[in-house]
């Protein structure tokens, strides 16, 4: 009997004594952990024996975890006897869950800091969760065993065991022989992949990246404390970090890119997520997220997500600015006609996409059906053949990775659809606008002709129209 909250209907039992002169009650509590006990005499001189009290307890199954001192004490002052406590079952105790306690921060912090004031500190980043070989990363507290009990009646309550838990080691981690440690088999920083906790090189490279480094490929995080010199390039799996001027290089990233002063001549970033950058200057950016900068001269910027110019200068000038989530600068163009292109919402890489991966949910679905058939010939017959056996075992495994293969283009597909219906609501916001601004929102076109000010444009109503805040 595993149920803990056992409730029976309790019926008093009353037990005469004495020719009627008394009555013993016996109660036991909704979780058959107590039975108490009431005698009630109805004649001052009625007397009450132990095998009165015990009887009235083996006829309500009391058998467990009775007071027998207490019994000798209601025989010589039945008084006392007032619903007390005459029998205590012991409470099961169900386990503890195994825990992991973490010696790491373990918070995803592998972006600058944000002020209060919403400025961005990239003086002061502190987003390197940086260890040393041999450092605990974390300690596992094992589950605790559950204690059974036992009810006033010598019923057995089963308690649960606590569960437990496993570490969850990625790349350069080790568990310890006991398996209650998680330690680190390199210097390196923290990351979290896949709930996983890794730790990560990290090549820090206290000069300029020319002609004394070469090239740098690299799998870890890169932080290089000087410049990039025109013609190097820099790869690396996880963020870059650079404290000094891109200067027409080419920097490459699978995660984010940080350059704490700015890119010209003729650069080239590329960031699977976030570029934040001072300046920008006659270069070009392409990121999957956002991009932020003080300000972008005749630059070509492509994101995925929104782009911030709105610190300090927050100039945009010339180029061509192209960013799906939308652009929020202070001044976009210049007072001498600058033509300055900028383009949000939805583009037409991403139709193509959904286009593409639509066809190809129909095409299989196609294939699924030809499939289907194929399978239903062969199951109907009584008798296979060896060769017909492996056909349909074939035949049954493309079908089953065709299902898996439309699953997820269906699953990429809601995502397409999702972030369909977000890019309609797109805008281009800014204080000062000036005529040579050519915008593009959606597959809607609108030429600037006059300075505006403190003003969004957005589409509505098929058109681009621009709304003063």
């Amino acid at each position: 009997m595993s149920d803990v909250n056992l409730k029976f209907n309790l019926d008093e039992e009353e037990k005469k004594c004495d020719s009627n002169l008394c009555q013993i009650i016996v109660d036991i509590s909704d979780d058959y952990y107590k039975a108490y006990i009431t005698v009630k005499k109805e004649n001052e001189e009625a007397n009450i024996t132990k095998e009165d009290i015990y009887k009235a307890l083996e006829e309500k199954k009391v058998v467990y975890g009775i007071d027998h001192n207490l019994i000798e004490s209601i025989v010589r002052s039945p008084d006392i006897a007032d619903k007390i406590a005459i029998a205590q079952g012991k409470r099961h105790k169900n386990g503890k869950d195994g825990r992991i306690i973490f010696n790491i921060d373990t918070t995803d912090s592998l972006k600058p800091q944000m002020l209060p004031n919403g400025k961005v500190n990239y003086k002061n980043l502190h987003f390197v969760k940086q260890v040393s070989k041999g450092d605990i990363l974390a300690r596992k507290i094992n589950p605790t065993r559950g204690e059974n009990g036992i009810t006033v009646t010598g019923r057995t309550i089963k308690a649960k065991h606590g569960k437990d838990i496993k570490f969850k080691a990625g790349k350069n981690v080790s568990i310890s022989n006991d398996g209650t440690l998680l330690i680190a088999d390199i210097d390196g920083i923290v990351k979290i992949i896949d709930e996983k906790i890794n730790v990560i090189e990290v090549l820090e490279i206290n000069k300029d990246v020319g002609v004394s480094t070469g090239n740098i490929s690299f799998s870890g995080k890169v932080i290089v404390k000087g410049n990039v010199q025109q013609g190097y390039t820099i790869k690396s799996n996880d963020d870059i970090e650079i404290y000094g001027i891109v200067e027409g290089a080419e920097i490459i990233s699978m995660e984010s890119v940080i350059i704490h002063k700015g890119i010209h001549n003729s650069s080239k970033v590329y960031a699977e997520k976030d570029v934040k950058s001072c300046f920008v200057e006659n270069s070009k950016i392409e990121a999957k997220g956002d991009v932020t900068c003080d300000y972008v001269m005749h630059s070509n910027i492509l994101c995925n997500g929104k782009m911030h110019v709105n610190k300090k200068k927050g100039i945009v000038v010339g180029g061509f600015i192209k960013a799906r989530k939308g652009v929020n600068a202070k001044v976009i163009g210049s007072n001498i006609g600058t033509i300055t292109k900028v383009e949000v919402g939805i583009d037409e890489e991403l139709l193509n996409e959904y286009k593409s991966i639509k066809d190809r949910i129909k095409s299989i679905e196609e294939n699924i059906k030809k499939l289907n058939k194929i399978i239903e010939i062969l199951e109907v017959q009584n008798e296979l053949s060896e060769h017909s056996k492996e056909e349909l075992q074939k035949t049954l495994s493309t079908r089953d990775k065709y299902i898996d293969e439309m699953n997820n283009l269906q699953d990429k597909l809601d995502y397409l659809n999702l972030t369909i219906r977000e890019l309609k609501d797109s805008k281009v916001q800014a204080k000062i606008v000036y005529p040579g601004v050519k915008l593009k929102i959606n597959n809607s076109y609108h030429n600037v002709r006059d300075v505006l000010e403190n003003v969004t444009f957005m589409k509505e109503n098929g058109e681009i129209r621009f709304f003063h805040y």
